[in-house]
């Protein structure tokens, strides 16, 4: 909570230092010529910065990227056609009004969702699903890019702090990045809870919906830019409020059921049967706790203290002692050791991830990991039953 609090503090001080409105007029002396000249430059700002026509269409970019670009694409030709309303920011694109990217985001857009369709092919489509939230970011920038080129006025410095210069191009590509990203987030746990959904024409359903309400943002910004600029507003503060909840989760579910997919593909395309998918934070923790032998991957079933239901913990093992450590990206690692009476001896086996039994102030908590621990197995039991009491 302090963190959101914190990023939307930060980001209204870079929109007040942005927009660098001139101070308004006292209560008692603002009448209908100071409401006009306030509108003129209201007005005025919107057609400089094309805020509206630029961060309107992020909606159905973020729920499917290439479906989402390859509408807009279609859109950009149609409005060059004179078939549907005059679009500064697509009109004008020299990335979008090409009947070539327009085919290329469609055919992308059949590679990527035919997959999610077929049960044989649904977990490789959500693990690739991430790669295509990412190459639609990226495109997104490209076509931002392309737009302000094409635009008369130069690109203005929203705010400066030594070797540091944010410019308006920049800002609106940030800012096109988090909503999509956030967006993206969100709905691609959504489609997780669908891959292991045991109703076999759900998948199909939401892939469908999906597309469907993607094109119908687009159509809407097409014929009122406005409004969906208020929708993908609307659409993004919703996302945000449940975001950090979304995103625990979502880890847990990639770990349980994408990281063996993943890992076993990884193992068999290098030849490397050895790859430890750990060895990074491994590493990045013996730095900081100095003897470090195995390195476990685990996600708590309940809150333990200032561990959240289904954070991202690592299990530590050293060479006398257990730790249970929650990283951070900004500030300490948050370390809890854990006492050998605390913790049980054997790793149970569930259907699709394996987990270890802690009891904490009387009440019991599961250390769930997945199955790319299958071969560290008796190795992480061997070293639960020789833990010191």
């Amino acid at each position: 909570m302090k963190k959101t609090i914190l990023i939307s503090m930060c980001g209204l001080l870079l929109i007040g230092g942005w927009i660098r409105s001139t101070p308004a007029a006292a209560a008692g002396d603002y009448d209908k010529a100071d409401l006009q000249q306030d509108q003129k430059q209201a007005d005025k700002f919107v057609e400089r910065y094309g805020i509206i026509e630029t961060l309107g269409p992020l909606a159905p970019v973020a729920l499917s990227p290439f479906f989402g670009l390859a509408c807009l694409s279609g859109t950009s030709i149609l409005c060059d056609a004179g078939i549907l309303p005059a679009n500064d920011f697509l009109q004008g694109n020299e990335v979008l009004n090409n009947w070539l990217v327009f085919l290329l985001f469609a055919g992308l857009t059949v590679v990527t969702s035919v997959p999610k369709l077929v049960s044989v092919s649904k977990v490789f489509a959500e693990a690739v699903d991430r790669v295509e939230t990412y190459a639609g970011i990226i495109s997104y920038a490209v076509i931002l890019l392309a737009a302000q080129q094409s635009a008369p006025q130069e690109d203005v410095v929203v705010y400066s702090a030594g070797f540091f210069t944010l410019t308006h191009n920049g800002l609106l590509a940030c800012m096109a990045a988090v909503n999509i990203f956030v967006i993206a987030s969100v709905r691609f746990f959504f489609e997780l809870l669908v891959l292991i959904s045991p109703i076999p024409t759900l998948d199909a359903i939401f892939e469908c919906t999906n597309k469907g309400i993607a094109a119908v943002l687009a159509c809407i910004y097409a014929f009122n830019p406005y409004l969906a600029f208020v929708l993908n507003i609307f659409i993004f503060l919703v996302c945000l409020v449940i975001f950090k909840w979304v995103n625990r989760r979502l880890r847990y579910l990639k770990a349980v059921l994408l990281e063996p997919i993943l890992l076993g593909l990884v193992r068999k395309l290098l030849g490397r049967d050895t790859y430890d998918p750990d060895w990074k934070i491994k590493r990045q923790l013996a730095r900081q706790l100095g003897d470090v032998e195995l390195v476990v991957k685990a996600f708590p079933s309940r809150r333990l203290g200032k561990i959240k239901k289904k954070d991202r913990c690592y299990l530590v093992f050293g060479a006398d002692a257990l730790s249970l450590i929650r990283p951070h990206l900004l500030k300490p690692a948050l370390i809890r050791n854990i006492e050998a009476g605390q913790i049980a001896r054997d790793v149970q086996e569930g259907l699709t991830a394996y987990s270890v039994e802690l009891t904490e102030n009387g009440k019991p908590c599961e250390l769930v990991f997945g199955r790319v621990y299958t071969e560290k197995l008796e190795t992480i039991r061997t070293k639960l039953s020789d833990l010191k009491t």
